[in-house]
């Protein structure tokens, strides 16, 4: 409580010195526009004004907090409806601003009569590479009560389409190996009479190829990766993880922009075509056995290198307690008789392996100290996999648990990617820059060397950001960015901070920096794992993503423009660098 109001009289003191008692304004950051559309019943409003004025959306008060800022959550009902927020001032003057909100009605079912069918709902939407044993399913809605088939041309006809819940058509047909077809669509039909049939065409193309899959692809392009389906949201697919380019996989269909990529019997994954070179059909599927390990070192890495004749895909994780590391070859057949351990592999406990299925071939790195510190993966001359083991830094200086720890500082957004608004107009990518120049002080003061993925306005590609790292070589890698809620939810009931890591082995380091970030007042979000976010995808190095407080709630927001306390989330950030590095680096 303190705080809150150390904040709010603080707040008083920079509007008024800043903005005449008179000078009334209104500043809307949302809606965007005059007139929006929206298909939810709810929709979110963010506006500021002088901090001594009132504020009013048709008519009903809402709160002025000290910033200015205030927002709401309306209900919005089907139709067009149009709001008028207005600000009034001590003196009684008055601003104000209409905007509509355009909710169109929700699609009703089709009727009985005319037989009708929804073409935007057929499935399949996207082109489909389809082989032996596959399952094609065919989904539309159209008018209820009707029976339904759908035709694949050159293949078969007449396949039923079972309705499942009113107007609700579903049927399925599994591919056989004497079936060929290339890029024709799905005809759906509904019997009308006993000649005639109402028909539509899916959007999606469908091609047959029990002959020519499977098929072998080469990965190319810029940090490639695997997605683990075909899921999506605004971090894109979930991935397996990132592999090399140069690898070779087996493609057994496609399904739009993604080929299906048969990894094992019972494993597959989705690799994007941008990141796929098609090769010969006469090209033998990507198959090795795995031959002798050896486990060697040198002052700053341990080095586990695996023999192989060919460039095969593989996904990797962390396990603690033991630490380990997990690395799955695919295409791959033990024939390890032997594994070598040098004495300069001073960070590697043991080196096992499991042939998991067929062509599943499973290694287990398990290390001697319990914090993960990184590591390299990949192939190294000529079909040699190499794993490069980073060791845990040593502390140099008895006075600073950071001295000599080289520290990449990610201030999210920038550019034309300004990230999340408050409702008073600050933009994410300026808070984010700021509060990382700060912590950048801080850390060089410690005696760390950081690395600076942003230093300006400027936008930086997230691949970028990594590299930026990587290359500047990156120990720990701390990302900075303000939370913010979505269109439908209301503004005043989420705030707080929150921590965020992909792999379990870093997460220790994600639990520090949330309990630090607590010490703030800030409420809990949560620290919360496997996160589909880029820069906590690296191997290489424990990173964290730090998401300070939210934009969206005006309280939140009150703080992050705050420089004194944006400086004291960089201190707190300090500290728990400080506690992790205290409970995982050697002396």
């Amino acid at each position: 409580m303190k705080h809150i109001l150390v904040l709010t009289l603080l707040f008083i003191s920079i509007m008024s010195a800043q903005i005449p008692p008179d000078s009334l304004f209104l500043r809307v950051v949302i809606p965007e526009r005059d007139t929006v559309r929206s298909f939810a019943s709810r929709y979110r409003i963010a506006a500021s004004t002088h901090p001594t004025a009132r504020a009013f959306i048709n008519g009903k008060e809402l709160k002025v907090y000290p910033s200015g800022a205030f927002v709401s959550l309306l209900n919005v009902p089907v139709g067009t409806s149009l709001y008028r927020m207005t600000v009034l001032s001590p003196r009684g003057d008055s601003l104000w601003r209409e905007f509509v909100v355009m909710r169109p009605e929700p699609p009703r079912p089709l009727p009985k009569e005319p037989a009708m069918i929804d073409v935007a709902s057929i499935e399949p939407s996207q082109d489909l590479w389809l082989g032996r044993g596959d399952i094609l399913e065919v989904r539309f809605k159209a008018s209820p009560g009707y029976e339904a088939v759908f035709d694949i041309e050159g293949v078969e006809s007449g396949i039923p389409a079972i309705e499942q819940g009113e107007g609700s058509y579903v049927g399925r047909y599994i591919v056989k190996e004497e079936d060929e077809t290339r890029q024709v669509p799905i005809r759906v039909r509904l019997k009308t009479g006993f000649l005639s049939s109402e028909r539509a065409f899916s959007k999606g193309k469908v091609s047959i190829l029990p002959r020519e899959l499977p098929r072998v692809i080469e990965v190319k392009g810029r940090k490639p990766f695997l997605n683990a389906g075909l899921g999506q949201d605004r971090l894109g697919g979930a991935k397996l993880g990132y592999i090399q380019a140069g690898v070779r996989v087996e493609v057994s269909g496609k399904v739009g922009r993604q080929y299906r990529v048969q990894l094992s019997d019972g494993l597959q994954a989705y690799l994007p075509d941008d990141f796929a070179a098609l090769l010969p059909l006469e090209t033998a599927l990507p198959r090795s056995l795995v031959g002798s390990i050896s486990a060697t070192g040198n002052p700053r890495e341990d080095i586990v290198t695996v023999s192989l004749n060919e460039k095969l895909p593989y996904v990797t994780d962390h396990q603690l307690n033991p630490t380990a590391i997990i690395i799955d070859v695919f295409g791959a057949t033990s024939n390890t008789n032997w594994i070598t351990h040098h004495l300069s592999a001073e960070g590697v406990r043991t080196v096992s392996w499991d042939q998991v299925g067929t062509n599943h071939y499973r290694l287990t790195i398990t290390l001697t100290y319990n914090q993960h510190w990184g590591y390299d993966i990949g192939y190294e001359n000529g079909n040699n996999l190499r794993i490069r083991i980073r060791r845990p830094h040593r502390i140099v200086h008895p006075d600073s648990l950071l001295a000599g720890l080289t520290v990449a500082v990610d201030a999210g957004h920038g550019g034309d990617n300004q990230g999340a608004f408050g409702a008073t107009g600050v933009r994410e990518m300026d808070v984010t820059l700021a509060t990382a120049r700060h912590l950048q002080a801080l850390l060089q003061n410690k005696g760390a060397r950081v690395v600076m993925t942003r230093t300006d306005d400027s936008g930086v590609a997230m691949m970028d950001r990594w590299e930026i790292a990587q290359q500047g070589g990156a120990q720990v890698l701390i990302s900075i960015h303000c939370n913010s809620i979505g269109s439908t939810t209301d503004p005043e009931a989420v705030k707080g901070t929150s921590t965020y890591y992909r792999y379990a082995g870093f997460q220790p380091l994600a639990e520090v920096m949330y309990a630090r970030m607590l010490e703030l007042g800030l409420a809990q979000f949560g620290v919360i794992g496997s996160f589909n976010f880029a820069l906590n995808a690296p191997t290489q190095f424990p990173n964290v993503l730090v998401e300070t407080a939210f934009l969206s709630h005006p309280e939140d927001e009150m703080k992050l423009i705050d420089d004194a306390f944006r400086k004291r989330m960089a201190e707190q950030i300090v500290l728990g660098l400080e506690d992790f590095v205290k409970s995982a680096a050697s002396r």
